[in-house]
C-alpha cells in the first residue's frame, strides 16, 4: 500500500474495483496493453479464470503505473547522466583537451550506455527504428512522385494548359523530383555513415 499512499488517485476520482475493459478505458489504453501490464506484474484483485473476469482496484493500478513511470524516468536520467559523463571524458573533462581519447573499456561502456538508452527510448515510442524511417520515406516519396508526375496532365485537364505550358509543367515536375531524390539520397547516406561509424566503434570497443 506504500505506492498507493505515494501516488494517490487524482482529486475527485473514487476508488473502485473495475474489470479489464473499464481499466483500459480509465487509462485510455488498449486491452492488449492491459494484458501486457498484467504480464509485467500489475496487481489484480482477482484473476480471470473459468469464465470469471479479471478485477482490479483502480487506486492500486494507478499507483503501480505511476511507480513504473517514475522508475523509467529515473533509469533514463541515469543513462543520460552516464552519456554526459562519457562525453565529457571524451572531451577531456570539458577542459578543451579534445586530444584525450577514451580507453577501450570506456568506449565500450559508452556504446553500451547509448544502446541501453536507445532501447529504452524505442520501447517508449520516443525512438523510431532506422528501417521504419526508411520505409516511411520510401512510401512518402513514392506518393509524392506519383502526384507530381500526374500534375501536368491534371493541370492540362483541369485548367486547360496548352502544349507549351504542359511541357513547362513537366520540366518543373522533373526538377522537383530530382531535388527531392537528391535530398533523400544525401539523408540516407548520412544515416548509413553514422550507423557504420557506431558499429565500427562498438566492434573496436569489444576487441
Amino acid at each position: 500500500m506504500e505506492n498507493v499512499e505515494r501516488y494517490p488517485l487524482p482529486d475527485g476520482v473514487e476508488d473502485v474495483v473495475v474489470n479489464k475493459r473499464h481499466l483500459a478505458e480509465a487509462f485510455k489504453k488498449s486491452l492488449p496493453t492491459i494484458d501486457q501490464w498484467i504480464s509485467e506484474g500489475m496487481p489484480c484483485e482477482s484473476k480471470g479464470t473459468n469464465g470469471q473476469a479479471y478485477e482490479f482496484r483502480l487506486s492500486v493500478c494507478y499507483a503501480w503505473q505511476k511507480e513504473r513511470e517514475a522508475s523509467e524516468a529515473a533509469e533514463e536520467e541515469k543513462i543520460q547522466s552516464n552519456i554526459r559523463q562519457m562525453q565529457m571524458a571524451l572531451l577531456g573533462g570539458g577542459s578543451g583537451n579534445s586530444e584525450m581519447a577514451l580507453t577501450p573499456r570506456q568506449r565500450k561502456e559508452l556504446y553500451e550506455t547509448e544502446a541501453a538508452y536507445n532501447k529504452l527510448a524505442q520501447s517508449r515510442g520516443e525512438l523510431i527504428a532506422r528501417t521504419d524511417v526508411v520505409a516511411l520515406l520510401e512510401r512518402t516519396f513514392s506518393a509524392v512522385r506519383n502526384a507530381v508526375n500526374g500534375m501536368p496532365d491534371r493541370l492540362s485537364r483541369d485548367v486547360g494548359l496548352d502544349g507549351r505550358q504542359s511541357e513547362a509543367a513537366v520540366v518543373v515536375a522533373d526538377d522537383l523530383l530530382a531535388e527531392l531524390h537528391r535530398e533523400l539520397s544525401e539523408f540516407m547516406q548520412t544515416m548509413s555513415a553514422e550507423e557504420n561509424t557506431g558499429q565500427a566503434g562498438m566492434l573496436e570497443a569489444a576487441e
